[in-house]
This record gives C-alpha cells, structure tokens and sequence, in this order.
C-alpha cells in the first residue's frame, strides 16, 4: 500500500472524470446537507453536517482518497438582468488546473498536523472526499468587469466526505465562499492564489469535521479538545 503524507500531491490523480456520488448531492441548501445522503447528519464544525452514527472503527481511520471533483453540472448564476455567458464554461485545459489545485488544497489541509494520510486509490482508502462545484456567482456581468466594475462574487461547492467500504456519508458540506475576484474562475490559471485560499479553507472545514467526529483534536487549536454530541 502506498501512503504519503497528504501535503504531497497526489500526482497518480486522475485529472478528469465526475464524482457519481454527488450526482444527486448539488443543492446550496444547509436544510439539504443535513439529510442528503445520509442519515443522522448534525451540525459540526464550520460548514460541516456530522453523521455521528458512523461505522465502528471509524475513530482510527486516517487513509484519505481524494476523488477527482465534479464539475460537469457546474451552473453559472449571473446578476440580475445578466444575459448568459458562455465563456464562463470550464474549458478542459481550466478542469485539469482546477482538479490540481483542489486536490493539492485539500491535501494540505486535510495532512496538517498529520490528521490524515493519502493513498492512490479508493481500493487503499478508509475515507473518500467527494467534491462538486455546484454553481460560480459573479456580481457584475462580464460587460460592466470590462468597464471598470468590481470583479466580486462567490462559488458555491458541495462535499461528501465518505466511508469507503459501505458508502455512508460521514462529513457533508455544502458552502458557498466569497472572493473580491471571482473572475479567477472565468479564466482560471496555475497557482492563483484566490481559488487556493477558497479551497484551502473548505479543506481545513472538512478536516476539522472529520476530527470533531473523531474525537481528535485538532492541530490548529493545541489542547483544545472538539466536543462531539452524544
């Protein structure tokens, strides 16, 4: 079994394909995160639903997969009386930049603190991450950008974190993150500092989820146990 420390990148991900287990998990709503997919979901940490009726064992899993996001059903939202634009379309030269960079986000925050460890395959997996990009929210339309508007708006992403054998979601999440520039997702190149804070941030969501379901502490908060609910 190959295990790395989740802060290497996963360099046998595959760059393309869905995620078939969030084909029917894409709504923004938090009333739809508590119940999609699972049974027992309660607020956790963050964004984060926790189904604390988690397999037996589940406290010492630490072998991560991330599974190659979803961004097939991706919806572009745009401001009122905005026409539809379809440049705002993941070209698929954009898709491989955007799986890297979630991929490698999402390991280094799952890996602080050496919470978590990743394998190549979900054959290796304990725990599987699930992304869909559900929908990109821009503020302005693309004619009042190139005229000096602001370049403001948000993206709105769906996770299921699950167990890998049975399938049972253990984490969900469905946020939206903000940004001053959007547009980093119109045209989207390597190493943009702006999609990697949104994504590093839904990382650490996810893996102090993950923790609090545990009952772990994490390492960002040393001493400081997470309550878990009874």
């Amino acid at each position: 079994m190959a295990i790395k420390p989740l802060v290497a990148l996963l360099a046998s991900l595959a760059l393309v394909g869905g995620c078939a287990e969030l084909d029917a998990l894409t709504s923004t709503t938090p009333e739809h995160a508590r119940t999609a997919g699972a049974e027992n979901l309660e607020p956790g940490a963050d964004e984060t639903y926790i189904n604390y009726d988690a397999p037996a064992g589940y406290a010492d899993y630490r072998n991560v997969y991330i599974a190659p996001a979803n961004l097939a059903n991706m919806q572009v939202i745009q401001p009122e009386g905005g026409s539809s634009d379809s440049e705002w379309w993941v070209t698929d030269s954009e898709s491989g930049i955007l799986q890297r960079a979630i991929a490698t986000q999402f390991a280094a925050a799952l890996g602080f603190g050496s919470a978590f460890y990743l394998v190549d395959s979900r054959e290796q997996a304990q725990i599987i991450v699930n992304t869909a990009v559900v929908a990109v929210h821009p503020n302005e339309t693309r004619a009042t950008v190139a005229a000096g508007g602001k370049t403001g708006g948000a993206i709105t992403v769906s996770i299921a974190v699950t167990d890998a054998t049975s399938g049972k979601v253990l984490v969900r999440s469905v946020d939206t993150g903000s940004s001053d520039n959007i547009w980093a997702f119109n045209q989207v190149e390597n190493d943009d500092p702006e999609i990697d804070r949104i994504l590093r941030g839904w990382g650490d969501s996810i893996r102090r989820g993950l923790l609090q379901l545990q009952g772990r502490p994490d390492a960002g908060s040393p001493g400081q146990s997470l309550t878990v609910a009874p």
